[in-house]
């Protein structure tokens, strides 16, 4: 006991003195040797929470604010840490949480935000180029035999959406967006007398709502999206009597639609999350169960990566699907983020069934890049660039006047810019 009560008379000067140089590592690397050796209270976690703070290392800095937290509840100097470290990591609900234990005077001089019902709002819309037509011009789609081809090509897109963000207390937001997307698409067939072609848009209307929860401990959203596709169909029907073929319009439209369900939760520098996924798109099931890990070596939100791994089946056809992204902060008021997703997305739901890939057209893979700039305290500008890798089936009659499919392989590039405004 004595040999113990002379150690522990010094850490609290050695940790003091070490803290009062302004040496932030000396600190750190000291104050965790002594809680590691059984010696933990308020100052020591306090002066390892600021020194992390100091080092922007916000992520870092939680942990120990906690802690003085828990050993000194009524101590707002520890609140207001705790409060700046979740806001600076990007963790806005927890430290709008810490905020609500605040006492009056606290939330009075630090000019405490208030909720609002409608958060921020956002604008974004783009454009889909393909250059399946350049591909399909080497393409005979009527075959060596030329008895009969057909081909279904989808062209370009544009796409357009509005997206409202609501706070609703403390521990619960809501998101929505509507999204309009027009496809320009040609149906094309080919027979032994001539060919024939028209072209038709395909109009989609996306409706997605997801309700976010911060339990104690881990976070969780419920989602789903809603997709209603309409379009003129163009249809060729064949005479028996004489092999020849007339066509004509067909008005199509159905529902779609991704249901979802993420929980997360932070540890330290990573956030862990799971989900799984139910959906009904373009006559088939998919069911999607997924694991994902975010990421921030430097213990800040200046250099981060998360990764996904999906495991997706839609009716007897199983996948696993692969996406990697990164982010870095490259000035005060800019970040870049790019990725790449590698799988069969087609009817695959992303990201909380953000985003539907609900195409005719198998997607081997996709990567892109997207910059963000915050101009001022309420606009944030952004532009995004996607490239997809593509193929796409047509189908031949061959000699015995059996089916046979064919494939053609191209890419899609989508450009998105759009802005934010929080209020």
């Amino acid at each position: 006991m004595a040999q113990e009560k002379i150690i522990m008379s010094e850490v609290e000067p050695k940790s003091y003195e070490l803290f009062s140089q302004n040496n932030w590592s000396g600190t750190i690397a000291y104050g965790k040797k002594c809680i590691k050796g059984g010696y933990d209270y308020y100052n020591l976690r306090m002066r390892i929470g600021i020194s992390y703070y100091n080092q922007k290392k916000y992520l870092r800095a939680v942990t120990h604010f906690k802690e003085a937290v828990e050993f000194s509840s009524y101590d707002t100097l520890a609140l207001e840490y705790l409060y700046y470290s979740y806001l600076f990591s990007g963790r806005v609900m927890e430290a709008k949480i810490v905020l609500a234990t605040f006492p009056d005077d606290l939330k009075a001089r630090i000019n405490a935000p208030h909720n609002k019902i409608i958060e921020s709002i956002s604008i974004d819309g783009g454009l889909a180029i393909s250059n399946i037509s350049d591909a399909l011009t080497t393409k005979d789609i009527n075959g060596t035999a030329n008895r009969y081809g057909e081909a279904t090509i989808t062209k370009n897109m544009t796409y357009g959406s509005v997206s409202l963000n609501h706070e609703l207390g403390n521990k619960n937001s809501i998101y929505h967006s509507y999204s309009n997307i027009g496809i320009d698409m040609l149906k094309k067939y080919s027979t032994d007398t001539k060919d024939t072609s028209s072209s038709y848009k395909l109009t989609e209307h996306d409706y997605y709502i997801t309700y976010t929860h911060q339990c104690k401990g881990f976070v969780i959203a419920p989602a789903f999206h809603f997709i209603n596709v309409g379009f003129n169909k163009f249809i060729a029907n064949s005479n028996s009597r004489n092999s020849n073929y007339s066509f004509s319009k067909k008005d199509t439209s159905f529902i779609n639609f991704s249901s979802s369900i993420a929980l997360s939760k932070a540890c330290g520098i990573f956030v862990y999350g799971i989900n799984a996924g139910y959906a009904q798109l373009n006559n088939y099931t998919q069911l999607q169960a997924g694991i994902s890990a975010t990421y921030y070596p430097l213990a800040t939100t200046n250099f981060y990566g998360t990764t996904f791994i999906t495991y997706m089946n839609q009716d007897v056809e199983n996948r696993f699907i692969l996406a990697q992204q990164l982010g870095v902060k490259i000035s005060s008021k800019l970040w870049l983020e790019g990725g790449a997703t590698y799988g069969n997305l087609q009817n695959y739901s992303e990201a909380n069934a953000v985003f539907v890939y609900n195409t005719s057209d198998k997607i081997l893979y996709k990567y892109g890049v997207s910059l963000t700039a915050s101009l001022t305290k309420h606009l944030e500008l952004s532009v995004r660039y996607d490239a997809f890798a593509k193929e796409n089936n047509y189908y031949i009659f061959n000699p015995n006047f059996k089916a046979e499919t064919k494939t053609i392989s191209y890419t899609t590039q989508l450009i998105v810019g759009g802005f934010k405004w929080r209020f």
